[in-house]
């Protein structure tokens, strides 16, 4: 495996997960200035309603979920188709073009690339190998340069012309015929693009960074523009010994030779994509890293990596249906756990030690809006922690999920089996003193009784009704004998 290559494409990928949101090695993650959602509490009691109209209250948010579910999931999906497959298709090229100049110009030792040199090696077969199906035609401001310990920067604009094609076979010239498939031109232009994630000085503790003002893909309103800091991704890495950290740089090399990464952490301070009148950006991005090893019976080093902290912030925002989202995310399993917990069996493979568990969390907010036309606004509003508190329990610690002003609070627990899949969960619904419990099995489906009763509506102690499956039907039949159909 060759060097670890964190690229723009990696920056850009992080711009999906917020489409959808500290060195603390406790169980408890803690809020670090990154927007970090805290632990959901339960709403306050309306204590204008009777214990009866409590419960009823209960199933009729409920119902607004229900009854909402497929219009939130058609509204979220308009919003989430941020660029079109053609600016899809484009931006991978873009992010493919100051990589392959870099591995040109790294195998041919070349310190600067500019405009006039690109054009003189347009008939070059080692330059067309290295940039595949992708042609450039450079202004007069393009420029490429890798410095002596192999950071490379790229600035200006130019040309791209894509063709890529597949064989076919003609049965009745008995050959394979060229057949293109993609063709495509456009502007592509770099502002201040860096990428110092290769180095030829050898260290313990790698730091290296990647970024770019700018970078303009398409014009007029089938441009992508991509935006952060020179910057915007920085990786550090601490490793067992000292290490080249290049191009030739291999992981699996390393480990073999008992270099272990004891400490990997990749940040990213702000990522803006915009197209289509619609924006994304991902802000306050870190994952964290660390290795794992045990030397087996033949004498080999196996290697594991285990991601331990993640940590997200993002926003989208979209004129039509005119949306604003915004999602955060933290992740974190007790770093000490994991390495006095974890190890590695003779076969290679990641085990949990007998008798215990890695602690782990998980805290996740979404809250936003979409318009799914110009009547109807749909707001989204979500927040819930997750934590795995014994070796075969995870439990749901709260979650609040809001709909037209009206909140349903919910806990919950889910049991695992050995191999860690999930053999049965419990859920209490809430809201105000009313509550319904609720079970599932492996299969994911809601446990009823011989009558099909899902649960018994609770308030204050007191049955006040029962939520039925009739059949798939769900209906709610309360003490005094009205209904409520789900």
């Amino acid at each position: 495996m060759k060097f670890f290559k964190l690229s723009v494409l990696a920056l850009a990928t992080t711009l999906a997960l917020s489409a959808c949101g500290d060195d603390n090695d406790s169980n408890t993650p803690t809020n670090n200035g990154s927007g970090t959602p805290g632990i959901p509490s339960q709403p306050p009691v309306d204590i204008s309603l009777s214990d009866l109209e409590q419960a009823k209250e209960m199933i009729r948010t409920a119902k607004l979920f229900v009854s909402d579910n497929q219009a939130v999931t058609q509204a979220y999906e308009g919003a989430s188709a941020i660029i079109t497959d053609q600016q899809d298709d484009r931006l991978g090229y873009a992010l493919d073009v100051p990589n392959d100049l870099f591995y040109y110009m790294q195998e041919n030792n070349l310190s600067r690339l500019t405009a006039a040199n690109i054009i003189a090696l347009a008939n070059d077969e080692a330059f067309a190998v290295a940039l595949g199906n992708i042609a450039l035609i450079p202004a007069a401001d393009f420029l490429a340069t890798l410095n002596s310990d192999g950071q490379f920067a790229l600035t200006g604009t130019t040309e791209v012309e894509i063709e890529d094609y597949e064989y076919d076979y003609n049965s009745q010239t008995g050959q394979f015929e060229e057949i293109v498939t993609v063709e495509d031109t456009f502007d592509l232009s770099f502002d201040g693009y860096q990428n110092a994630l290769s180095s030829n000085t050898s260290t313990d503790n790698f730091k290296g960074s990647l970024g770019f003002k700018s970078i303009k893909i398409g014009t007029g309103k089938e441009a992508v523009l991509l935006s952060s800091t020179t910057k915007g991704a920085t990786v550090n890495g601490q490793f067992s010994e000292k290490v080249t950290f290049n191009d030739e740089f291999d992981f699996a090399e390393a480990n073999a030779a008992g270099v272990t990464l004891e400490k990997g952490v990749i940040t990213l301070a702000k990522l803006r994509l915009e197209a289509n009148d619609s924006v994304i950006e991902a802000r306050n991005f870190a994952i964290e890293i660390m290795d794992i090893n045990k030397e087996l019976a033949n004498g080999t080093l196996a290697v594991r990596t285990i991601p331990y902290k993640i940590d997200l912030t993002g926003q989208m925002i979209k004129q039509k249906p005119a949306t604003n989202v915004t999602l955060t995310l933290n992740a974190l399993a007790n770093a000490e756990d994991i390495k006095k917990f974890i190890t590695v069996d003779n076969a290679g493979n990641m085990v949990e030690g007998a008798g215990s568990f890695v602690g782990m969390e998980v805290l996740l907010a979404i809250k936003g809006d979409v318009s799914k036309n110009d009547q109807l606004t749909i707001p989204l509003d979500f927040q819930a922690q997750l934590e795995r508190t014994a070796r075969n329990t995870i439990e749901l610690k709260g979650l609040t999920a809001s709909v037209d002003g009206k909140t349903l609070y919910i806990t919950g627990e889910s049991n695992l089996n050995d191999d860690y899949g999930v053999v049965s969960s419990q859920f209490v619904i809430k809201q105000n003193n009313a509550s319904i419990t609720l079970n599932v099995d492996e299969d994911n489906d809601f446990i009823t009784d011989n009558n099909g009763k899902l649960g018994d509506i609770i308030v204050n102690g007191k049955d006040f009704g029962d939520l039925m499956d009739n059949d798939g039907k769900i209906t709610a039949k309360f003490s005094d004998n009205s209904l409520i159909v789900l």
